[in-house]
């Protein structure tokens, strides 16, 4: 896959803000902040082999008909993302994906 196609791809991992809110507990204080992350940085992270769990959240033709696919990435629809929550680790960064 060319860089430019992965910094493509990886672009759009930005959208993770917005479907972590979706997952955020109601209970959660309202100071919480959503940390960000440009799709440079974490390109730098897999480049540098940190261990960053990347969900890839897109379902059905979405993603079927996508030629980027992150390499690694878990793929859990963000329909299902709240019922499978418990199956992701706690004490590594994730990073959710979609176009």
């Amino acid at each position: 896959m060319s860089t430019r196609r992965l910094l493509k791809g990886l672009f759009f991992s930005l959208l993770f803000i917005l479907l972590n809110q979706l997952i955020v507990p109601a209970a959660s204080p309202a100071t919480d902040v959503v940390p960000r992350i440009t799709v440079q940085e974490l390109k730098a992270k897999i480049d540098r082999g940190e261990d960053v769990v990347i969900i890839d959240v897109r379902a059905g033709r979405e993603y079927e008909d996508s030629k980027i696919k992150i390499k690694g990435a878990i793929r859990i629809s963000i329909v299902k993302l709240e019922d499978r929550i418990s199956e992701l680790p706690r004490d590594k960064e994730i990073v959710t994906y979609c176009t």
